[in-house]
């Protein structure tokens, strides 16, 4: 039981908007052509590898927070570097996420964009206010749903048959994509840290690795028997389950806020944490001043998050996932 929680835990801090509505899947895969599938799998892969890694590592040096997990991997000058990064981007990815539910409440639901970011802070400040268990708790329901919501829209659609690409970089592009995506995994499995066997960590990686997998091949080839209109949409398998309509649009607005959500919970306990911790306030206090962050940042829109503030944080994740790979192969 606890492999399937952290499982969930880490599978609701991966999948955000980006993920649940297809971009990173055109951006990171789907311009490789042919070669998208392979790509896929790699990074199922690399996420067994992270996970497993990253659950063995906090688990076997009793490590209870993010801080003391960087130092024990890297440099203390990366180490610093990473953290200070890193924190940042656990705020700018809530702020993001929030500003997804206002876009969401608007686009999809036709309702106000400020409503949507009002209702996302509250639903958020009740979990966080309770803690980590809240979240694993609520990840535990909400990701299997996610993942089945995935899968219903993915099976309505057929298969189709891609020329090759003369990009060549789609492992290059799948380890970049799964850096990004697992920043926040060390601070929450840290501070989550109950003590799991070397087994446990194993079935969490695999289970971890073949959801990634799975819900993006489902993602991508809906996307891409939809043809041209959904690849260049800018929610492109919002598109694709809105030409499939019907319960299915219903079914994809689920699969979006709940992705949304689990990863704003997800990144709002690790922004917490850190600003807790770098300017020595309560944990209260810090979801306060998270939020008054959060409401200013809405005036953002999640576009510009994703193509022009993400990228700025790429360094501090491929930094993480190479030091952790290196530490767990060979522990210094």
């Amino acid at each position: 039981m606890k492999s399937i929680k952290k499982a969930c835990l880490f599978i609701g801090m991966v999948v955000g908007a980006g993920f649940a509505s297809g971009r990173e899947i055109t951006d990171y895969f789907l311009v490789y052509g042919s070669k998208w599938t392979i790509g896929i799998l790699f990074s199922g892969v690399l996420f067994f590898i992270y996970s497993t890694a990253v659950t063995s590592i906090i688990n076997k040096n009793k490590i209870n927070s993010f801080h003391d997990y960087l130092n024990l991997i890297m440099d203390t000058k990366f180490a610093f570097f990473t953290e200070w990064v890193s924190g940042l981007f656990f705020c700018m990815m809530f702020f993001a996420m929030v500003s997804a539910a206002g876009s969401a409440a608007r686009e999809i639901f036709g309702i106000n964009f400020w409503l949507g970011v009002f209702l996302m802070i509250a639903a958020c400040a009740a979990v966080l206010a309770m803690g980590i268990n809240a979240i694993e708790n609520i990840s535990v329901i909400i990701v299997p749903l996610l993942v089945i919501g995935i899968a219903l829209i993915g099976a309505k659609s057929g298969t189709v048959t891609l020329n090759e690409n003369t990009k060549t970089s789609v492992i290059m592009s799948s380890i970049i994509y799964v850096s990004y995506n697992t920043m926040t995994a060390a601070s929450v499995i840290a501070e989550e840290n109950k003590g799991t066997s070397r087994y446990d960590g194993i079935i969490m990686g695999l289970l971890c690795g073949v959801a990634m997998t799975f819900m993006g091949y489902f993602i991508g080839k809906t996307i891409l028997y939809f043809g041209s209109v959904t690849i260049n949409s800018e929610l492109p398998f919002a598109a694709a389950a809105k030409k499939i309509g019907g319960i299915y649009n219903i079914a994809y607005a689920m699969v979006f806020i709940t992705a949304v959500y689990t990863t704003a919970v997800c990144d709002g306990m690790a922004a917490i944490r850190c600003i807790s911790d770098k300017l020595r306030i309560s944990s209260k206090k810090s979801l306060i001043l998270l939020i008054i962050l959060a409401v200013m940042f809405s005036f953002v829109s999640f576009t510009d998050f994703v193509s022009k503030i993400y990228p700025v944080f790429g360094v501090a994740g491929i930094l993480q996932l190479i030091y952790t790979i290196k530490f767990f192969i060979k522990p210094e």
